[in-house]
């Protein structure tokens, strides 16, 4: 269930909501802030006896294979983009994944979906007992080779990877209760319903973050010296007066919003969300503290400078209103728990794999198609799947021959790749009060200023820290030590010893916890195609 303009508006809530990545799937610099979140220019300081027993963080802004989270709609680009790269050449080599989803784009959902259409796209051409490769082993290339397997074809998956599920990143380690996602973690949204259910058939354990109706508010937003602080009321005005200004101007049907599904029109797709904001004027409000020492310039500004990348990967400045939907804020998101990677290899089981296979360049004419591999290796097919990530296709990694047409080149480079990153923290013992299942952290000098928090919905005190855009690509900058302790300080607002509530079968002061040393974790992560 997601929190919507309406939602917002009623003032019921506090605090901000749960924006861990929805969407589908190490070794390149990382970009240069250009706009957005603040950067803190003081060294952070953990308060004392606060220490993680384990620490695990995503690094999709360091990952070559994937070249960022997931796609987004950037300024100028439209739904047409997405569609003219779903579209196939010469009926033999064909697209999936969540950049040309026709719908639910730049989510899990949609790659997922992906997979199911360009399954039957082929079937309409292709004869039963056709070689197809599929390029990608995410869950877009793993549904569109089971769903090919089913209905007759030889199918062959070709992964880059050592593991499967691309952007879908499982780690399942004896430290954790439970399974860790790097990429996918959360499902809400309408759209969630169908994968939820599938996981459920397939066995994979998950959990609501939070049931309806249970009389506990879900969001916490604090300052900097820990006073509780209203977000709602602010944000959900300038959103919705930012929304009803771009429909006025750009009409109730051109796409002015996009329902967080990639939609949008050409007539909407030129402003950013920013810049609707400033047009509309829904950022022009008091910019006079009240009695908790925030003004409302600063909520939306946490709006436009945290949430919105933290949900798309994008700064606002570069992210198309177009893309901008009710679920921005989403909230009774369900946990995957059991290993969402788990459900795509299951998808995989009895079809050949090929994994750390590289595909170097792809030859498609209309005798089939021709793969090369990076290691000199040659493969051919009647029929290709690719599910490369829009961010290798903007790399220019994967040579094609002939060149893809002026209209492929033209829509790869207009949507935009994003990055969200997610750094879990393992506690031995809550250290925390408040039972909200997200934190917002109204402190620029935070590098870290949303939270998820687990404990309510897994009885485990586990943290989950959201960044996104600028403010993830400085968090993947830093090293392991850096990051932990940077996000450790940032949670200074909710650190609350007295009334804090042991873990479980814990028991200690809190504070008797090992350093991220202590307990090493991987840095790698990754989101699947």
């Amino acid at each position: 269930m997601g929190i919507s303009r309406r939602a917002f508006l009623t003032g019921s809530l506090s605090g901000a909501a749960v924006l861990v990545l929805a969407a589908c799937t190490p070794d390149a610099p990382s970009p240069a802030p250009t706009s957005g979140a603040p950067t803190p220019t003081v060294d952070p300081t953990v308060p004392a006896g606060l220490a993680a027993a384990g620490f695990l963080r995503s690094s999709w802004a360091d990952d070559a294979l994937s070249g960022g989270s997931s796609s987004y709609l950037a300024t100028g680009s439209t739904i047409t983009d997405r569609l003219t790269l779903a579209g196939s050449l010469d009926d033999r080599l064909f697209f999936a994944g969540e950049a040309v989803a026709s719908r639910n784009a730049g989510t899990v959902y949609g790659a997922r979906a992906s997979g199911f259409d360009v399954a039957d796209e082929i079937a309409t051409v292709a004869s039963e007992g056709e070689r197809v490769i599929v390029i990608g082993a995410g869950i877009a290339g793993a549904t569109a080779a089971r769903a090919l397997a089913d209905r007759g074809f030889d199918v062959v998956v070709v992964e880059a990877r050592d593991r499967i599920g691309g952007r879908i990143h499982t780690v399942t380690d004896d430290d954790w209760p439970f399974a860790v996602e790097l990429g996918v973690s959360t499902l809400f949204g309408e759209a969630a319903p169908a994968l939820v259910g599938a996981l459920a058939l397939a066995g994979v354990d998950t959990v609501r973050l939070r049931e309806t109706g249970t009389g506990t508010a879900q969001l916490d937003a604090r300052t900097a010296d820990g006073t509780p602080t209203d977000l709602t009321q602010a944000v959900a005005t300038a959103l919705s007066t930012a929304v009803s200004w771009a429909e006025s101007t750009d009409g109730p049907d051109s796409g002015a919003t996009g329902g967080g599904t990639g939609g949008g029109s050409s007539t909407g797709a030129g402003r950013s969300a920013r810049q609707v904001f400033a047009e509309s004027g829904a950022d022009r409000v008091s910019t006079t503290p009240d009695a908790t020492g925030v003004s409302d310039a600063d909520r939306v500004a946490f709006l436009l400078d945290r949430i919105v990348p933290a949900r798309y990967g994008a700064e606002a400045g570069e992210l198309a209103m177009t893309q901008v939907g009710d679920d921005l804020l989403p909230l009774d998101a369900t946990l995957v728990t059991g290993g969402l990677e788990t459900f795509v290899t299951g998808l995989l089981d009895g079809l050949d794999v090929l994994r750390g296979s590289t595909v170097a360049r792809i030859q498609y004419g209309d005798q089939g198609v021709g793969l090369r591999l990076a290691t000199g290796e040659s493969l051919s097919a009647d029929r290709v799947v690719s599910t490369l990530p829009l961010g290798v296709l903007k790399q220019g990694a994967v040579e094609f021959e002939p060149a893809l047409p002026a209209a492929y080149a033209s829509a790869i480079e207009s949507l935009g790749m994003g990055d969200q990153e997610v750094l879990w923290l393992r506690f031995d013992q809550a250290f925390w009060s408040t039972e909200a299942t997200v934190w917002a952290v109204l402190d620029d000098t935070a590098s870290d200023r949303l939270f998820v928090n687990l404990l309510p919905a897994t009885g485990e005190p586990v943290l989950v820290s959201l960044t996104g855009g600028d403010a993830g690509r400085a968090t993947a900058a830093l090293d392991d030590d850096e990051a932990v302790t940077a996000a450790l300080a940032s949670l200074a607002p909710y650190l609350d010893l007295v009334s804090a509530s042991p873990a479980p079968g814990e028991t200690g002061a809190p504070g008797e916890t090992g350093s991220p040393d202590e307990t090493p974790a991987s840095g790698e992560a990754t989101p699947g195609s």
